[in-house]
């Protein structure tokens, strides 16, 4: 009889385990609860803790509440201004309504495939109505360029928006309201050109840079001609000043001379005729000179008796041959 006893409370005992297991769940912090009956949704349960459903014919659908990525394969598309790219988006987004989410979507996997349907369409019509260089700078402040020529080159494009507004655009494009979901932030991860543009993308690039190269020797060597042609003509000015200047102090000497000259033959005119003579013989006698003179010549009595004055002037000085 006791023995009965024992085994009816264990059994009672075991089965109020199981009842109490089936009809307990907890729901921890980040998820919400889905609590079905035979299939349908009856109660979704948002508060963390400790909850109770009815064992057996109700089950417990966990669902994340918090924020969950979405990562989306590069797909190649085209700009406005033709360009083909391949653009790589990221986005993130979480279950407003788990009631909804459950019934249309019923898990996370399904979710990501309707991001990667919705979210790639959108994001095809959002870059198809912008231009490259809206797509890839940041913000859509002036842009600044590193030389003016490129300014000029890029002055059609400087109007337009920026990679904000154009995932502004892809955010406000998805909607997510009739699966229970949002999309809260969009972001584009990269941008390259597809690859049999690349090559010729590349070669602009170089032929740019170049053109720009080319331009800045062109101003370097008119630069360098001016700084050459404005040096050439101070140092033209200079060398007519020294030349100036020089003039006018071989003037002043060959004056000063004169003046020396005039002032010692006039304290004492024999030594001056003296130092005539004695030029006379210096530049007139010489070794390939010859000379026919008469014994009555003015300079035969000079060369015979140098001390002696003459009673004529003194000839002039005649050229070597």
């Amino acid at each position: 009889m006791k023995t009965r006893t024992a085994v009816a409370a264990l059994v009672i005992l075991g089965v109020a385990v199981l009842v109490l297991y089936s009809s307990a769940y907890i729901v921890e912090e980040g998820k919400q609860v889905i609590v079905t009956q035979f299939g349908k949704p009856v109660d979704d349960v948002q508060d963390a803790g400790l909850h109770f459903k009815t064992p057996f014919i109700q089950e417990a659908y966990f669902l994340e509440k918090r924020l969950l990525p979405w990562d989306g394969a590069p797909e190649s598309m085209q700009t406005k201004d033709k360009k083909r790219i391949d653009i790589d988006v990221w986005a993130r987004w979480h279950i407003i309504d788990p009631m909804v989410f459950f019934v249309k979507v019923r898990n996370e996997a399904r979710g990501q495939k309707i991001l990667d349907d919705l979210v790639d369409s959108v994001v095809r019509n959002v870059v198809a109505r912008h231009n490259l260089i809206d797509v890839v700078r940041k913000s859509n402040a002036k842009l600044e360029y590193e030389s003016e020529e490129l300014e000029r080159t890029e002055a059609d494009q400087v109007a337009g928006n920026g990679r904000d507004d154009v995932e502004d655009e892809i955010l406000v494009g998805v909607d997510l309201k009739e699966y229970g979901m949002e999309l809260v932030k969009v972001r584009i991860k990269r941008v390259n050109y597809v690859a049999s543009v690349r090559a010729t993308v590349y070669e602009r690039m170089i032929s740019e840079r170049l053109r720009i190269a080319r331009l800045y020797d062109s101003e370097a060597l008119e630069e360098k001609n001016r700084i050459e042609g404005a040096m050439q003509k101070e140092l033209d000015q200079i060398e007519g000043e020294m030349e100036q200047k020089s003039v006018e102090i071989r003037g002043e000497a060959d004056a000063q001379v004169i003046q020396m000259t005039a002032e010692a033959y006039g304290q004492s005119p024999e030594f001056y005729e003296f130092l005539r003579r004695l030029e006379v013989l210096k530049k007139t006698l010489n070794r390939g000179t010859r000379l026919i003179l008469s014994t009555e010549s003015n300079l035969f009595q000079m060369l015979k008796e140098p001390g002696q004055p003459t009673s004529a002037p003194v000839p002039p000085i005649p050229a070597s041959p």
